[in-house]
């Protein structure tokens, strides 16, 4: 029982320690023997010869796994953020007139950011999906609309996202849309 905790515990070695055990064990396997006894391993060779191959073949197959495991978060990473991209694009392109002309405003902005009202409707749609977000944890908040003279409502400074930006400026139907074609 004790080996075999001994031996679990080998399998939990880091990769280049892996990789390094790996080499090693195959190059005393297929070495010719006379650079063999140049170092003094023959007789280690013939003697543990069994336990030197399951040591590389047990490294060679935890690290083709680790390969092929690591291989496939990228594959789906790449996927997902693919998805996730054809989906921004859509909102984008879905959004009502008043909305694109709210974003509109946020790229014409220097700093693409806007004063806006917490409780609107528009504020919270497009905070909730990510496109604008508050700037900053902590910030002055002015109350009342000078325009209406609702002294209830908050105002705090929002900004546009970089990717809503990035997306607009590499889809021909996002720059129409926006008509951002020049800038």
């Amino acid at each position: 029982m004790n080996n075999f905790k001994e031996f679990l515990e080998i399998l939990k070695l880091p990769p280049s320690i892996l990789s390094a055990l790996m080499i090693v064990s195959g190059l005393i396997l297929i070495l010719p023997e006379d650079v063999i006894k140049k170092l003094y391993m023959y007789d280690f060779r013939n003697n543990y010869g069994f336990a030197i191959s399951l040591i590389f073949l047990i490294s060679f197959a935890i690290l083709v796994v680790l390969i092929i495991m690591w291989g496939s978060k990228k594959i789906i990473e790449k996927m997902k953020y693919k998805k996730l991209k054809e989906k921004r694009i859509k909102y984008l392109q879905e959004l009502d007139s008043t909305k694109t002309q709210l974003i509109n405003r946020f790229i014409k902005e220097k700093e693409h950011t806007l004063s806006l009202a917490t409780n609107s409707g528009i504020t919270i749609e497009l905070s909730s999906y990510g496109l604008i977000s508050p700037a900053g944890n902590t910030q002055l908040v002015t109350f009342g609309d000078m325009f209406t003279g609702d002294e209830n409502t908050m105002y705090i400074n929002y900004f546009l996202q970089p990717w809503v930006i990035k997306l607009i400026k590499d889809d021909e139907g996002l720059k129409n849309k926006f008509n951002t074609k020049n800038k």
